[in-house]
């Protein structure tokens, strides 16, 4: 029996030119398409499908997201990520999100075909280009980490006593709104400074605006 395959990608020209390389495989069965993570759910819903090959930007809902959901849903199910992408955030978070394999749309047929042979036996795939940037960002320190993507370090209370110092609240204030100590409220406020590299209040405010806070 065939591998049966969903394919997801808002452009039509290239969900075309990947089918036409799965298909020349036998072994491997494009049953539907998708041209966003909502209509892949959506066909997910009432079918089952081996692995789902997806881009990541895309309309409505990313491939980040529908990662997520797929493997909230069935994680049996594999993903095989296809990007222009190949930075390290757009990686890091394809892969949390649970892909099992990543490879770039510039890698061609053979690669493909590998990752769908790999993937499928239960293995993780990357792309020698992939492989390269995920050892980058294991190489790096802790430090580095923190200047390239500060707000992926911080905790959810630390964003929460960020957002309360934002609106120029005390730290009593920001203790009694919280529920927690003031001892723990400086805590938070000298680990914001420490991670986002400011030295006060003013700098933290500035540093919440930039980043959309």
């Amino acid at each position: 029996m065939s591998v049966r395959i969903l394919l997801v990608d808002d452009h039509k020209i290239m969900r075309d030119g990947i089918k036409a390389i799965i298909t020349e495989s036998t072994e491997y069965e494009v049953v539907a398409e998708a041209s966003d993570g909502v209509e892949a759910l959506e066909y997910l819903d009432s079918n089952k499908v081996d692995i789902v090959v997806v881009d990541i930007n895309m309309p409505n809902l990313d491939g980040v997201e529908c990662t997520k959901a797929i493997k909230n849903k069935d994680y049996d199910t594999k993903v095989l990520a296809m990007s222009m992408y190949v930075d390290e955030q757009h990686i890091v978070n394809m892969l949390k999100a649970g892909a099992n394999g990543y490879i770039s749309k510039d890698a061609g047929r053979l690669v493909l075909l590998e990752a769908l042979d790999t993937i499928r036996k239960g293995e993780a795939y990357h792309g020698a280009e992939i492989t390269k940037v995920i050892m980058s960002e294991f190489s790096k320190s802790k430090e580095e980490k923190i200047r390239a993507n500060p707000i992926g370090f911080l905790t959810s209370r630390e964003l929460d006593v960020l957002k309360l110092i934002v609106e120029e609240k005390s730290n009593y204030e920001i203790a009694d709104e919280l529920h927690i100590s003031i001892r723990t409220v400086d805590a938070h406020r000298r680990n914001l400074l420490q991670k986002t590299g400011v030295k006060n209040a003013v700098g933290l405010t500035k540093f919440a605006i930039k980043h959309g806070i």
